[in-house]
């Protein structure tokens, strides 16, 4: 099934020499450099591996048409530029979505899948912030700080890129199903590998560097020692792109390789602000919405000088549970920002000068 691709006989000519076996991205970046194009590359296979790789390109096309995905080639006008700053950049994409949700400026947003409650509300606070300042927020789709970061950008009403290390029509993890479709509904699910294709433990770390290659800023919230987020970091630094970390406690091991980050000259990231900085973006004010009881007197609280969880639970008489749950929904909304040491400040004050 043809494409909208403004050249779709290019574009069946670089899936299917992605399907010749041995020779993967790489070979295909090599070969287009000496033949200039896929078409005159596949011309150099005898006539027997052409056909069949022909007749596997139309397979794998009528798939992605079955399932509601585009087949992007790189000499697409939808290709993403920045892909091609890679030295093995995906000789095609399979999209569900729209391509503008994947347009700069954009974050990575990254960390584990055992994520801390600290992390998962950092990394909800810095996509919300980024969101609704207008940048992109890119990240895997995996559970923990993955998940967070793109259901914080889609809430904010923000633009938000899954890079998918299976198929763009599996859904994985499960528990993520429901996200997936809404992000192919109102943001961008994008994977090198064809509709129908199953992780594999080669696949995921292979997806982090086209993580790494759409943003501007890759943000390490979270990381073990051996976490996949940590992929994503050095393939942004070998593209010469800004890398960030959160600090956290020492002894936490979900956050070993995070702070080990900042040992290797990471920018800190203190608060959601210090993200905006790195993107050259300024926060967007945000206008007090109507608050619930618990809500309006946490916020009262805070904004009478209340800065700690203690604080703020015995000016309102609510349970430590109470507050934190209440402060995380302030969070969410971008009213307010917990710090390093678990201080609490207003934003839209800061904001608003």
């Amino acid at each position: 099934m043809p494409s909208s691709s403004p050249d779709w006989e290019e574009t069946r000519a670089l899936l299917a020499l992605s399907t010749l076996p041995g020779v993967g991205d790489l070979g295909i970046a090599r070969r287009l450099a000496t033949s200039k194009s896929a078409r005159r590359a596949l011309d150099a296979e005898t006539l027997e591996r052409r056909t069949a790789a022909f007749h596997e390109a139309d397979r794998i096309s009528d798939s992605a048409h079955r399932c509601g995905a585009r087949v992007i080639g790189r000499c697409d006008e939808e290709y993403p530029s920045r892909l091609l700053e890679l030295h093995d950049p995906p000789a095609v994409l399979y999209a569900r979505g729209q391509m503008l949700a994947a347009a700069p400026p954009a974050v990575a947003i990254v960390g584990t899948r055992q994520a801390s409650s600290y992390g998962l509300r950092v990394a909800r606070a810095i996509a919300t912030a980024c969101a609704r300042a207008g940048a992109t927020v890119v990240s895997g789709l995996a559970r923990g700080i993955d998940g967070a970061a793109h259901d914080a950008a889609l809430r904010a009403g923000g633009r938000t890129v899954a890079v998918l290390g299976t198929g763009v029509d599996v859904h994985y993890p499960r528990p993520h199903r429901a996200l997936q479709e809404t992000i192919a509904r109102d943001g961008l699910l994008l994977s090198e590998l064809p509709p129908g294709a199953n992780g594999h433990s080669g696949a995921f770390p292979r997806r982090n560097r086209i993580i790494a290659a759409l943003a501007d800023v890759t943000v390490v919230v979270e990381a073990g020692r051996d976490s996949g987020a940590l992929i994503t970091s050095d393939c942004a630094l070998e593209l010469g792109r800004a890398v960030a970390s959160v600090p956290n406690a020492i002894d936490v091991p979900s956050a070993f390789g995070s702070n080990a980050l900042l040992k290797r000259g990471a920018e800190p990231v203190l608060e959601p602000q210090d993200v905006l900085a790195l993107l050259e973006l300024r926060a967007t004010p945000t206008l007090l919405p109507p608050l619930d009881d618990n809500a309006a007197s946490c916020w009262s609280a805070i904004v009478a000088g209340a800065t700690t969880f203690d604080s703020i639970a015995r000016a309102t008489s609510l349970s430590h549970r109470t507050v934190a749950a209440t402060i995380s929904m302030l969070e969410l909304e971008g009213l307010l920002s917990v710090d390093v040491t678990g201080a609490v400040r207003t934003s839209i004050g800061r904001q608003s000068r």
